[in-house]
């Protein structure tokens, strides 16, 4: 008859929790960091236009969000340029240029995604989209949302 080995008894009683607080940590970093963008990326004050026929961006990878916020207009009904936010940064319409070459410079897969108000005027959008195009940026999305959501 072979003689049969127990179990070992364990040296300590105590669990080792450090791989645990490990992941628990990369987790908190991991959700800081996405909030942190995505927070930089959605503005208040932009309603979306609906699309029905919208398709999702596959590759988001070189994905450069510019806001169009609308300015609330006066008692006369006047529509005011409204507000450009890229990355959460406030750039006027004199600098976007610069800012958009910059991004195209570090990046020339840039993707350019436009969230616009459904109420500005195209005239405020025009320049945006001038802009895009003498900064050699060729990848131009607008952001829309389903009639659903």
């Amino acid at each position: 008859m072979g003689l049969r080995r127990g179990i070992k008894p364990m040296e300590s009683e105590h669990v080792n929790v450090t791989p645990l607080i490990d992941v628990v940590m990369c987790l908190i970093i991991f959700f800081l960091l996405v909030g942190h963008i995505a927070k930089k990326a959605a503005v208040k004050g932009v309603l979306l236009p609906h699309a029905k026929n919208g398709a999702d961006l596959a590759d988001k990878s070189g994905e450069v969000i510019i806001n169009v916020v609308p300015r609330h207009s006066d008692t006369t009904g006047v529509q005011h340029a409204p507000k450009i936010i890229v990355w959460g940064q406030d750039v006027g319409y004199d600098q976007l240029k610069a800012e958009l070459r910059k991004y195209k410079a570090s990046n020339p897969n840039l993707k350019l995604v436009i969230r616009a108000d459904k109420s500005t005027h195209f005239k405020y959008i025009a320049p945006v989209l001038e802009d895009c195009a003498s900064a050699g940026i060729s990848s131009i999305h607008f952001m829309t949302k389903r009639p659903n959501s």
